[in-house]
């Protein structure tokens, strides 16, 4: 069985749009719909390192006003401060098909706790400014991967879409293969 990274990387290679004008319908919804368990997957990740990064910057906050914040009062804060990172860009949203990737096994959380794990977040009153900020460097950097990895699948997931409109209002598909 192929890995996280193997089956990303297949997805995400510049090749894999190739041909889609001479596959099949039901290639495509495939297709699409591979792209779009990728995208959840990333995207529940991806909440999961700006939570941490979150946190950490909460840390980082308080170290520059010379002390701590205390593991109880972080943790009653915890809503808040989870709440109050980048807000949602504009438009409608959409509720992912997906409700619970998988992302157990992933390379990316893997590395994702390697860097912060969440047992050891409430460790991190005992770190310095200097190994926060490295911390907060180190988290940013895989949230950019990963953020970047979803703006291209996003890109194939709009590319198959298109594919697919383009068949129905051209009449090269059918309205009963869109019912199927």
């Amino acid at each position: 069985m192929p890995s996280h990274k193997d089956e990303r990387d297949r997805i995400l290679a510049s090749t894999y749009l190739d041909g889609i004008g001479t596959r099949s319908l039901a290639e495509i919804r495939s297709m699409r719909t591979e792209c779009q368990e990728a995208e959840v997957a990333l995207s529940y990740l991806r909440r999961l390192i700006q939570g941490r990064l979150d946190i950490v910057h909460t840390y980082l906050s308080h170290s520059g006003s010379g002390g701590t914040p205390d593991l109880a009062a972080l943790v009653d804060d915890l809503p808040g401060i989870l709440s109050s990172g980048p807000g949602r860009p504009p438009g409608p949203g959409h509720l992912p098909q997906l409700l619970t990737p998988d992302t157990e096994e992933s390379d990316l959380t893997a590395e994702l706790d390697a860097v912060l794990g969440a047992h050891e977040i409430g460790t991190l009153s005992e770190l310095g400014t200097d190994e926060l900020n490295v911390l907060a460097g180190r988290l940013e950097a895989i949230e950019s991967r990963v953020s970047a990895d979803r703006r291209a699948l996003h890109e194939r997931i709009d590319a198959l879409q298109a594919e697919l409109v383009d068949r129905h209002k051209t009449g090269r598909a059918s309205v009963d293969g869109l019912l199927s």
